[in-house]
């Protein structure tokens, strides 16, 4: 998957700042940094992807279309995607 272009809504970016306390940024920077992320595929143009950061562990859903990614929600990770992530990525 080569994501070319990362889209978010600014009612997404607030509802990430305010509702689960991450900053936009981090979710962008998760998609943007190849080297630290692991995406599965969810359902339909859906994917998680889990990275690590600066925030800890970060957990993205998006929609993927035609090298578009748009962000449709971020937050921390919960134990059980930090332990998919560790498994995945060694």
């Amino acid at each position: 998957m080569l994501i070319q272009r990362i889209l978010m809504s600014p009612e997404i970016a607030e509802k990430i700042k305010c509702k689960h306390g991450l900053d936009p940024i981090v979710a962008k920077d998760i998609l943007e940094n190849y080297n630290t992320h692991h995406i599965e595929k969810v359902g339909g143009s859906n994917y998680m992807a889990i990275g690590l950061c600066c925030a800890g562990y970060v957990t993205v859903f998006f929609e993927y279309e035609a090298g578009t990614a748009e962000i449709k929600t971020a937050y921390q990770s919960s134990n059980w995607q930090t332990d998919l992530y560790k498994r995945k990525r060694g």
